[in-house]
């Protein structure tokens, strides 16, 4: 768009100095008149105005206001430029794939991360009655609080469980273990199943399992 309106105001401009400032339409000229009958008082005579249109000073400043148009042109067409901008365009023929902050993590686990994983693994183990439901919830949310606290950043779409899902899967901890963590937190704070006594010592194992594999 911006190279039409440049070669369009460049020709207009080629137009007006090959004219030299004289009109391309011809008019049809009146019949002469007679003006001896006419007698015009000295006083009223006007002077004759120079042609500037045919002479060097016509050319000038037909040039001039040919060059202050494209001017203007270019300068209008600028300001759009800059106002509407480049419409971005996306690659066509390649498929983004999303990567997640735990995917780029590089070498092993944060001391904060393990440290949290050893804190719950002691709290599952050293509990003292209650429901066992309750206890392996508050071991799962220990080691949730312990992967936030990691340095790690978590994703939007993310929730604090399978953020959580998500190191233990990038740190190489053995998936069964998890699973059975997983689950039985699940069942427990989510009221899908009962999480009986042996359910707790499934999950105490578990959680054995995974500080070793995190250590």
């Amino acid at each position: 768009m911006k190279s039409r309106l440049l070669v369009a105001g460049t020709a207009l401009l080629l137009v007006a100095i090959a004219a030299r400032g004289t009109s391309p339409v011809r008019y049809a000229q009146p019949p002469p008149v007679d003006d001896t009958a006419v007698e015009v008082p000295p006083s009223l005579e006007v002077e004759a105005v120079p042609d500037y249109g045919a002479g060097p000073v016509g050319a000038s400043l037909v040039l001039v206001y040919g060059v202050l148009s494209l001017a203007a042109v270019v300068a209008f067409v600028a300001l759009l430029w800059t106002l509407f901008g480049r419409r971005k365009r996306r690659p066509r023929g390649r498929d983004v794939v999303p990567v997640t902050d735990a995917d780029a993590v590089d070498g092993p686990p944060s001391e904060v991360f393990v440290d949290g994983a050893r804190a719950a693994l002691h709290e599952l183990r050293a509990r003292e009655g209650g429901p066992p439901g309750d206890a392996v919830v508050a071991a799962w949310l220990r080691l949730e609080r312990a992967a936030a606290d990691s340095g790690v950043t978590r994703l939007d779409h993310q929730t604090s469980t399978e953020f959580t899902g998500s190191l233990l899967d990038r740190y190489r901890v053995d998936e069964s273990a998890t699973a059975a963590l997983r689950g039985a937190y699940q069942r427990a704070r989510f009221g899908t199943g009962e999480v009986t006594e042996a359910d707790a010592r499934t999950a105490t194992t578990a959680l054995a399992t995974i500080v070793r594999d995190l250590g």
